[in-house]
């Protein structure tokens, strides 16, 4: 969880967002609290789905049908809008970890006796969810919560729409290679049974704490390749549980165990349990810290209103605070005092000054808005009388500064002072700011993705202006390639829209995606897709 990025909108719907929660293949997840305060899960939809007719068409039916979606081994769909300029869907938020943070970042795989748990409760959600005619299509360790009570599937509803456009983000299928099926690689038909496969998986993860198929240190089409020809690698597990993973995992959907006998076996296993815990006391001790976390959990101010703009200009109904003008002051309210004249400040007779040199181009520097000032303040009294001192001190601040950065272009700068008076010719002045030719060059790198999983990049930064195409880019993991137009240069870093040409495969890689480049002290670059949480770092290559 963090906080909200600039740009992210604060308001959807009757939700009001607090923190950002995630990104992934659909959109971006967000936590957000009703009017009533509930606590939900809003996930926005990627504007490159948004476009698509036939997303569209599925996605209005998959959410109709998830609405249906009962248990309480689900996250409930809540709300949604799929008519939206950006379609979005509301669900019931799980305050726990996932399933992939509990194992890579809290303590390893899970014990025999939780994992049982864990497919006891997943069966069950799967149960839910077939039973309304839906296919989850992208179980995996991220997209199950853990609580006290046990196991919660999300995402379920929303991936078949998904997966039914060609349109995926920068370097991801729909799905995620580790975690697909058979069937959703080849391309044949995917039923209840697929999501048993992926259920195998996740349960291998949750015990071994590795992929059965190759991690993130694998390629896509490796770990693809590795799921429809070779045996799952299930050392390490107990016997027991290894030949009940190995059955979830079968080539052929037939040769799966379905869900309710998941269900019978799983419980038969737990039985004999002593503690009423299913989790470690070290996961059941965070899953407490964090429901504590989310009742003291600050709403942010009152945010401006935006309902689903579309891309490039501001909703309808935005309440957008008055603009305030240079040399304009609004009138007090009423009853404030007026203000007593001063007097007329004699104005001095200017001394003659030497001509100023020529000043040397410099950086520019942006100061950081002035905070608001709360309603209300100041306490008491009247607001003009304070409004007068505080404008004089800002104005004379500004001349001071415009002064300084006339008068004396080279301070802090080593030189002969005996020279100031002189024409700034010949003068040597090294910019702090950052410029595109910086970045000029070829460099490679791997980017990880949210899951973990990482793909492979190389780039070859020629440089440019903005609007020019400044590198081009190959994936080649992922069979696809591009180019990249310059958008944005802050000084210290540049955006740039990437545009792919050429790909073997409409389900590798997005057409259109903005990207951030920020130089790193030690001569790296951090690589980062704005609309959702792939980052990496480059290095420069020979």
């Amino acid at each position: 969880m963090e906080n909200l990025r600039p740009g992210d909108p604060t308001q959807v719907g009757d939700y009001r967002l607090l923190r950002r929660l995630g990104a992934g293949g659909m959109g971006r997840v967000f936590l957000g609290r009703s009017q009533r305060g509930r606590t939900v899960a809003v996930k926005l939809v990627h504007a490159q789905l948004a476009y698509d007719a036939e997303f569209r068409r599925r996605f209005r039916a998959e959410v109709a049908a998830a609405r249906q979606v009962g248990g309480e081994w689900t996250a409930p769909v809540l709300d949604a809008d799929t008519e939206a300029e950006t379609p979005w869907v509301a669900t019931g938020y799980v305050a726990g970890p996932t399933l992939h943070e509990a194992v890579t970042e809290m303590g390893g795989p899970l014990p025999e006796q939780s994992v049982w748990h864990l497919a006891s409760g997943l069966a069950r959600a799967l149960q839910s969810i077939h039973g309304c005619g839906l296919v989850h299509r992208d179980l995996k360790p991220s997209n199950v919560m853990l609580t006290v009570n046990g196991p919660r599937v999300i995402d379920f509803g929303v991936a078949r729409a998904a997966e039914a456009s060609v349109l995926t983000r920068t370097g991801a299928m729909v799905g995620s290679p580790g975690y697909m099926s058979p069937e959703q690689i080849l391309g044949t038909e995917i039923t209840g049974l697929s999501d048993v496969f992926s259920l195998g998986l996740v349960l291998a993860f949750a015990a071994t704490g590795r992929q059965p198929f190759g991690g993130s240190d694998s390629g896509a089409h490796a770990i693809m390749l590795r799921v429809t020809e070779d045996e799952p690698d299930l050392e390490g597990m107990p016997e027991p549980l290894a030949e009940f993973v190995g059955r979830c995992l079968a080539k052929q959907p037939e040769h799966r165990i379905p869900p309710a006998e998941i269900v019978a076996t799983a419980e038969a296993a737990t039985a004999d349990g002593t503690s009423d815990a299913w989790l470690p006391g070290a996961l059941m001790a965070e899953l407490g810290r964090r429901a504590a976390a989310l009742l003291d959990l600050e709403e942010a101010p009152p945010p401006t209103r935006v309902d689903n703009p579309a891309p490039g200009r501001v909703g309808d109904d935005v309440h957008a605070l008055p603009t305030m003008h240079g040399g304009h002051v609004p009138a007090p309210p009423p009853g404030t005092p007026t203000p007593v004249p001063m007097p007329p400040v004699p104005t001095p007779t200017p001394t003659p000054m030497p001509p100023m040199p020529t000043p040397t181009p410099r950086a520019t520097v942006t100061t950081p808005p002035m905070p608001p000032v709360p309603g209300g303040y100041p306490p008491g009294g009247s607001r003009a009388s304070r409004v007068g001192p505080v404008l004089l001190a800002f104005a004379a601040v500004v001349v001071l500064a415009i002064i300084l950065s006339v008068a004396l272009p080279g301070l802090g700068e080593k030189g002969d002072g005996a020279n100031s008076g002189a024409s700034g010719a010949g003068s040597s002045t090294k910019s702090p700011k950052a410029s595109p030719a910086d970045y000029k060059g070829k460099w490679t790198g791997n980017v990880r993705e949210s899951d973990g999983s990482l793909y492979s990049i190389q780039v070859n930064y020629t440089g440019g202006k903005i609007g020019d195409q400044v590198a081009t880019v190959e994936y080649p993991s992922l069979a696809c390639s591009g180019r990249w137009i310059l958008t944005m240069d802050t000084g210290h870093s540049v955006q740039v829209r990437e545009e792919i040409t050429k790909e073997s495969s409409p389900m590798n890689c997005v057409d259109e995606v903005d990207l951030i480049l920020t130089p790193s002290g030690d001569g790296a670059l951090r690589y980062e897709v704005t609309s959702v949480e792939d980052t990496g770092t480059l290095q420069r290559s020979k």
